[in-house]
């Protein structure tokens, strides 16, 4: 099993879709390689967010809401190349009893959501024409 070491994270960024970072302690190639597919965690605070941007963590929970129905809660916020998609779950709160039971995924773009109140945790959005198809009934 791995040691469970703490290095401080000195300096980070993306390049050719992964992440880089320097770490304190790590000065040479032969260290880093040693800690290569290990996970590096942060402290939340530390994370500099955007005005418009948000923490995917944030965003887990929130209900979704479109014109006084509620969709249900974010469960995950998922990568999958052009833009975030918010995969919502029903629940008992919704109140869509078309769709009671089953998933949405709807891409998280200005079109879709229209917004976000992380302190009320609500997140409103704008089903456009078709998309009914993003929803996936359960049993």
């Amino acid at each position: 099993m791995a040691s469970s070491k703490c290095y401080r994270v000195e300096r980070c960024w993306s390049h050719s879709k992964q992440m880089l970072a320097y770490l304190e302690g790590v000065s040479d190639r032969n260290g880093a390689e040693s800690m290569k597919g290990q996970k590096i965690w942060i402290e939340k605070s530390a994370v500099i967010v955007a005005e418009d941007d948000y923490l995917y963590d944030d965003l887990i929970g929130c209900q979704v809401c479109c014109g006084g129905l509620v969709l249900g809660a974010v469960a995950a916020v998922e990568a999958f190349g052009a833009q975030d998609n918010l995969l919502i779950v029903t629940n008992d709160e919704t109140t869509d009893t078309q769709h009671r039971h089953g998933e949405w995924l709807l891409p998280f773009i200005e079109d879709v959501v229209v917004n976000v109140d992380l302190k009320s945790s609500i997140i409103e959005v704008s089903l456009l024409d078709g998309m009914d198809v993003c929803f996936t009934p359960k049993s």
